[in-house]
């Protein structure tokens, strides 16, 4: 290839952005509570759950990076979800958020940065994690950042929940946990109507993950006291974009 023609390619990869991608890892888990673990897929996130001759589990995670593609429309037109509790504090503060939005997915964007940006994580595990106690203090852990998130976009009539499971970290991490390689974490599910379930995770994340996340397939009412998690490989890249929001940075699917 000639130079001029390589050159010519070097800026065309430049200003083309980020090359889409896939990423995907494989674990192993064992013990009564690996049963938590179910087939799972929603919008760029697959776990495919098989049993090993041992006895134990193999957790496959794939995770695509290509854009969310939602042209759901905002306000969604959805009835307000009556389980919510009044707060006009909290209605006016989600309301004055997605002002001006278009889109569900230009809504959630707004809100998961502006917690990411508001929120300051605080370890603390004998905090209130409910949405009234995070909004007032301004502090939490992944609990109330997901409560707080899912509150939030319900009062904007966006179906949303929070989801259970394993982010795989290190030692450094705040509550790892050996036995499972990382640790319990909880992030959230909102729905598109148009694409259907898209994980987001408010302290880190816009609508997608990586593949250090694995959900339960069910709710666990207690921490699970039997369960092992071991890395068997782990391959690929994501491009998401890096965002500020304050002090934190959050990677945003497009």
């Amino acid at each position: 290839m000639k130079r001029g023609s390589i050159a010519a390619l070097t800026l065309l990869l430049l200003c083309s952005g980020p090359i889409r991608g896939e990423q995907k890892a494989l674990y192993r888990a064992s013990g009564a509570d690996a049963g938590l673990f179910d087939q799972y897929d929603n919008d760029g996130y697959s776990l495919a759950v098989t049993a090993t001759a041992e006895g134990a589990l193999e957790l496959a995670v794939r995770v695509s990076d290509a854009p969310l593609g939602s042209s759901a429309p905002f306000p969604t037109g959805a009835p307000l979800d009556p389980t919510l509790t009044a707060a006009p504090e909290r209605d006016a503060y989600a309301r004055r958020l997605a002002e001006g939005s278009r889109t569900e997915s230009d809504a959630v964007r707004r809100v998961l940065l502006s917690l990411a940006g508001q929120i300051t994580y605080d370890p603390d595990r004998l905090r209130r994690q409910d949405p009234t106690a995070v909004f007032s203090s301004r502090r939490a852990y992944c609990v109330g950042y997901a409560e707080l998130a899912v509150d939030l976009l319900r009062r904007l009539k966006i179906s949303a929940r929070t989801v259970q499971g394993i982010l795989v970290c290190g030692p450094g991490h705040d509550g790892f946990d050996a036995r499972v390689g990382g640790a319990y974490h909880r992030w959230i599910e909102i729905y598109y109507p148009d694409r259907g379930n898209v994980f987001s995770d408010p302290s880190a994340s816009v609508n997608g993950v990586d593949a250090r996340y694995i959900p339960f397939g069910r709710r666990s009412l207690m921490k699970p006291r039997s369960l092992a998690i071991a890395p068997v490989s782990a391959s690929g890249e994501l491009g998401y974009q890096s965002v500020s929001a304050g002090s934190a940075t959050v990677r945003v699917r497009e």
